[in-house]
């Protein structure tokens, strides 16, 4: 009798794991086996050869990305079965509209802000005002801003005589604000018109007492270069997926800096941004953490951001994001020992796999292309490894779509031809910029 799991195809992939896993494991056992003398007639000991150590090194370079591949997609679509199958794309109806503060942060953005503010100016939302923060701007920003606060007096605009920095701006503006609710944004990004009513809810809804702070969902604007459409895909198949995995696993790491909510309490209670960290948003978002703040994902609080179109200015981006990951890493390195942080210890453990990881990346493929191509460079191997990964990124970047087409007017799968180039964005980039 024909197993009736055939029909669903269960046969043919369990047929597909075998032959990738069990077959190759199975292979494995035997030539080690032969080595130590175990088949008759063999030497008692044979050391590997250099296309076996080559290909024993590679194996943990491909299977990081695999594995974190597997858990993020697995994270994503729990967290949309959960959360996101019932919720409604209209705004929630809030029980109290309390007045929020929106800190605009801007250092010789003078040809944007026309845009971007008089689009803040027409928010869906009873009570705000808008904070736009001059960090020693020379262009013509002081002069736009005070012209636009002369129109709406929602506006209002703190000018700083010396540029030091965003988080010494957010500080600055946390004083000055009048909300106790906090919404910071980039200066040359746009809030869609709901954006309030969806970060607010978070923080009016029964239960939310110890919510510290909201996270929006960015998505770039500039979609026309091979660098723009690859990062469309990256904001939603990488950054979107671990943000939904992570609100699975209980710890939201770090908030976005181009669009997030906090609540003022929550932020003097954790001592504000770090002016002394690269990346002020990773900072805090430990920090209220380790303060047993709760941090929320709000998939549908949208933003949209310009991103870099540039190699060189991906890199530089990159490289900041790297910079301020290690920084935070160090500066927490305490929650490892001390048992009130203990949850977020995987995390801490998963952010050190990655630096690990990167480094390993680069001394493997500096190895292999200095010594081992003398001796022959296993490329069936990465050949076979390197299709597997790019096929994972494949499903990885089609579940983020589908999770992701629902808050986006325009379709999403048309840049889905640029997912293949993904990994070698993201992964090779990533472990350059780390080391």
């Amino acid at each position: 009798m024909k197993n009736p799991g055939c029909r669903l195809g269960v046969c043919r992939w369990k047929c597909i794991v075998h032959n990738i896993f069990v077959s190759r494991l199975a292979q494995r056992l035997q030539a080690r086996a032969i080595r130590r003398g175990d088949s008759a007639g063999s030497p008692r000991w044979k050391p590997e050869s250099s296309e076996e150590q080559t290909a024993h090194g590679l194996s943990f370079l491909f299977l990081y990305p695999f594995v974190m591949s597997i858990v993020w997609m697995v994270g994503g679509c729990v967290y949309a079965w959960w959360r996101e199958r019932r919720t409604s794309p209209e705004p929630p109806d809030l029980p109290e509209t309390p007045f929020v503060s929106i800190l605009v942060p801007c250092h010789n953005e003078g040809d944007v802000l026309e845009d971007t503010i008089g689009r803040m100016l027409q928010l869906d939302y009873p009570a705000y005002e808008i904070v736009a923060l001059n960090d020693g701007s020379t262009d013509d920003t002081r002069a736009v801003l005070e012209r636009m606060a002369d129109r709406d007096a929602r506006v209002r605009v703190v000018n700083l005589p010396v540029q030091r920095g965003k988080a010494h701006a957010l500080n600055v503006g946390l004083v000055a604000s009048r909300g106790e609710i906090l919404v910071t944004v980039d200066a040359d990004a746009v809030l869609a018109k709901d954006a309030l009513r969806f970060l607010v809810w978070h923080f009016v809804a029964p239960g939310s007492e110890r919510v510290g702070a909201v996270t929006g969902n960015p998505r770039i604007r500039n979609r026309g270069t091979l660098l723009g459409k690859i990062q469309v895909l990256e904001y939603a198949s990488i950054i979107g997926l671990i943000k939904r995995a992570q609100c699975v696993l209980g710890k939201i790491m770090t908030v976005s800096g181009v669009i997030a909510a906090f609540r003022k309490r929550a932020l003097v209670d954790c001592g504000m941004w770090d002016e002394d960290m690269v990346t002020d948003d990773i900072a805090v978002s430990w920090k209220l953490e380790r303060r047993a703040w709760d941090i929320r994902y709000e998939p549908r609080a949208l933003c949209f951001m310009w991103a870099p179109e540039r190699l060189r200015s991906l890199i530089r981006q990159r490289a900041r994001w790297a910079q301020g990951g290690v920084e935070v890493l160090i500066r927490n390195a305490s929650v490892l020992w001390t048992s009130k942080n203990r949850r977020m210890i995987p995390l801490y453990v998963e952010e050190l796999l990655g630096i690990a990881w990167a480094y390993l990346w680069v001394v493997s493929l500096v190895w292999t292309l200095a010594f081992d191509a003398a001796h022959g460079i296993p490329w069936t191997y990465v050949a076979e490894a390197g299709t597997w990964l790019g096929l994972t990124s494949l499903v990885q970047t089609a579940i983020a779509l589908w999770i992701e087409q629902r808050y986006e007017r325009d379709s999403l799968w048309r840049y889905y031809f640029y997912a293949i180039w993904y990994p070698a964005a993201y992964w090779m980039i990533g472990a350059f910029v780390v080391v």
